[in-house]
Formats: C-alpha cells, sequence, structure tokens
C-alpha cells in the first residue's frame, strides 16, 4: 500500500533552501611529497560536482582543513583526494552529508584511488570523465561521448577536431574552432572498493575492502579464508587486478550478465588460482549503481511511448531511494536489489489536484515501478524496467 504523504511538494515551495558551513578535515597517513595539493569536492545525489577546494599540501603535515560555506541544500556528500601532476596519489570514501555534522573527517588511503575511470573539473563547469580506450581514451563526459585517438606524445585527437593534452597537472582541450581552450584539474572519483566478486557459477566468493579480502571457496568445512595482503595494480589496458600468493582477481569496466539474471552488473570479473591453474569468471559490483547519477525521462509505461505533450515522469536512484516527479506530484521510495531481485518499494507521493488523465499516468508509472523485478541497460545507455521478461517502462538521460 502507497502512504501518500501531502507536504512534500507544499514544503519545497514555501521554506527557502536550506545552507550550512561545513569545515572538514582531511588526513592520510603517507609521505607528502613537494607540490601536491588536496582537493575536496562537494556532490549532489546524483554525483555531480558542487563546489570543489584546492589547497596546496605542506610536505611537513598529513592533514589538511577544507571550509565551505552557505553550502545548499543539494550537497549530498563529500570526497576528498591527495593529487601530484595529475595523479591521485589517495583518496577518501564518499562520506554522506546527513546535516547533523559540521565537522566531518575524511581519510584518504591509496587503494581508494584505484578506479576505472578519471574524472576532471573543468574552468567552463563541467566534469571530464575519461577511461582507457584502445590507443587512447574515451570520454564519458560532458555528452556526447568521444574516443580520444594518440597521435603526438601526451597529446589525443578526436573525430571533430578536438585535441586533449596531457601536461601532467592539468588537462587542456581545445576545439577545432575558436573557441577558447578548456582546462582541467583532476578530482577525486568513485572508489572500486569495497566490492564483491562473485563466480558465474556460485563456486566463490571474494568481498574486497580497504585492508583485507574475504575469501569464500569450496571447503570441505564450509569457512572463509581471510587474506590480508593483497597488491592491487592497474593495467594498460584499463583493468584493475588484485594479487595474492594464492590467487589473482581481475576486474574490468564491462557489464557482466549471468544467465537467466534479472539485473546486471557493472563490473566483470576472472579468477585465477596459482596452485591449479583454474581461471574461473563472474560479476562484481552493485547492480544499483548503474541506476544511480543523472535523471531518468520515461520514453515508455507497458509499451506506450510518453507523449511529447505530456509532462515528464522522472527516477532519480541514490542511496537507497529512488525519487522523482510524476504528472503533477512528486514521488519518493525504497530502491534495493535482494537475492538478485530488483524492489521498489514504500512509494510515496505528495496528493495534489490533478487532472484524471494525469492521475491515471501517474498511478501507471507507480505500478511499473512496484512492479519491477529487474533492469537492463540497452546499446544506446537507456534504461529498461522489467517485470519478468515484460517490459514495464523504459526511461533515458538528456
Amino acid at each position: 500500500m502507497r502512504l501518500y504523504l501531502a507536504v512534500i511538494a507544499v514544503l519545497g515551495t514555501v521554506l527557502p533552501v536550506a545552507a550550512r558551513d561545513v569545515t572538514a578535515s582531511v588526513q592520510w597517513d603517507m609521505t607528502t611529497p613537494p607540490g601536491a595539493e588536496t582537493v575536496t569536492v562537494v556532490l549532489n545525489s546524483a554525483g555531480e560536482l558542487l563546489a570543489q577546494q584546492r589547497l596546496d599540501a605542506d610536505p611537513d603535515s598529513t592533514t589538511a582543513t577544507h571550509s565551505f560555506t552557505a553550502l545548499p541544500r543539494q550537497a549530498g556528500s563529500l570526497q576528498a583526494g591527495l593529487v601530484l601532476d595529475g595523479q591521485l596519489l589517495a583518496q577518501s570514501a564518499r562520506l554522506q552529508l546527513d546535516g547533523r555534522s559540521a565537522a566531518p573527517e575524511l581519510a584518504l588511503h591509496p587503494i581508494l584511488a584505484l578506479g576505472f575511470r578519471s574524472l576532471w573539473a573543468c574552468d567552463d563547469d563541467t566534469v571530464l570523465t575519461l577511461a582507457p580506450a584502445d590507443k587512447g581514451l574515451h570520454a564519458l563526459t560532458p555528452q556526447p561521448a568521444r574516443v580520444f585517438l594518440e597521435h603526438a606524445e601526451d597529446s589525443y585527437i578526436a573525430d571533430d577536431g578536438t585535441t586533449l593534452h596531457d601536461d601532467g597537472p592539468h588537462i587542456t582541450l581545445n576545439a577545432s574552432d575558436d573557441t577558447p581552450p578548456v582546462t582541467c584539474a583532476r578530482i577525486p572519483s568513485q572508489p572500486i572498493l569495497p566490492i564483491t566478486a562473485f563466480a558465474a557459477d556460485e563456486s566463490w566468493q571474494i568481498e574486497l575492502g580497504q585492508e583485507q579480502a574475504l575469501i569464500t571457496l569450496p571447503r570441505p568445512d564450509g569457512d572463509q579464508d581471510i587474506i590480508d595482503q593483497m597488491k592491487a595494480r592497474r593495467t594498460s589496458d584499463g583493468a584493475l587486478v588484485f594479487d595474492s600468493d594464492a590467487m589473482s582477481l581481475r576486474l574490468t569496466d564491462e557489464y557482466c550478465r549471468l544467465d537467466n539474471a534479472a539485473i546486471p552488473y557493472p563490473v566483470s570479473a576472472v579468477l585465477t588460482r596459482h596452485v591449479s591453474s583454474v581461471v574461473s569468471s563472474g560479476c562484481a559490483g552493485a547492480p544499483l549503481r548503474l541506476l544511480q547519477g543523472r535523471t531518468w525521462y520515461v520514453d515508455s509505461l507497458f509499451g506506450i511511448r510518453h507523449g511529447t505533450n505530456i509532462p515528464d515522469l522522472t527516477l532519480e536512484v541514490a542511496n537507497g531511494q529512488i525519487s522523482g516527479r510524476l504528472a503533477c506530484n512528486l514521488y519518493v521510495g525504497q530502491a534495493a536489489i535482494v537475492d538478485g531481485t530488483l524492489s521498489f518499494t514504500e512509494l510515496g507521493t505528495t496528493r495534489l489536484a490533478c487532472p484524471t488523465a494525469q492521475r491515471n499516468l501517474e498511478l501507471r508509472f507507480l505500478d511499473a515501478l512496484e512492479h519491477a523485478d529487474g533492469f537492463d541497460i540497452g546499446n544506446s545507455g537507456e534504461l529498461i524496467l522489467r517485470s519478468g521478461p515484460i517490459t514495464t517502462l523504459t526511461a533515458r538521460r538528456r
């Protein structure tokens, strides 16, 4: 049963946007190289950059303080990193801003700096997302996505003539026309750890944390192994490899789908056991991460296209919640994946007056969410929600 909350939209239109001051303490346990700087970013619930602050790091210190004033209510999380010549030496996990702590502490770890992609804040207020590509770099944002192929030392070029030059501390983009150059500086990205990987045949599971790995393998006693020392490295093709004396786990930034599974996973995994030379594949990561990020706009409901003359229906997933706009109202709910099944529960809406046709549309949309038990990401990046074999909803990002 849906719980109707009649005050959400009213409060949003009457109360001013709340602002707050936050002073973050950044700490790391490593030698601070000369020329390094600390950078702290403020993100919204979609992981988009709201603000950043950069400070020169004191070579004789392993702490820094970053202060932000009048942060808007949209500020959802903080993250910090230690950067030298465009390289992320260490970074923190993302710390959710719950409104209670005005002095959060951010601990930087080198292993958290490992990731599939790098983020760069540019002086035109965009964020450049780069991933390794064959003989070059894949720029995933800003849209449209482009591939930059290497054509000189530390220099790349895209099909549209835009060049990308990596001079160490910064990346510079030069368009083929008279548009002024855009300069970008490194910022923290989404950490890959902690992450859980598991075999397609369910024969093993590995929970990778910052300090240790918990290994579940077939054993007569059904027990688990704990490995405290796994060395992490990044390969030239962009894969992340975690090595121990007994095994090696390779993770790649590729969708992973299991036979007859209702959901995809964001990471593909391959486990090699050194003693037996047994190699087996599997999946890794949290499937909900594929839904997080920018707003999804509904394209169709139960196979019926959403007309351009009808108000937008939207959904956003963040921190275990789903929210968005209906034809007339707002809604919120819980998002979860349990035992390989997707669920949207505890859906609640405002109860603003709404014409019958639009109210019926809202109910169909909520039904599409409530009945969804799986999803997929299409070849062109569209979201496909399913109830068994039936597509309940499709949506795209703009």
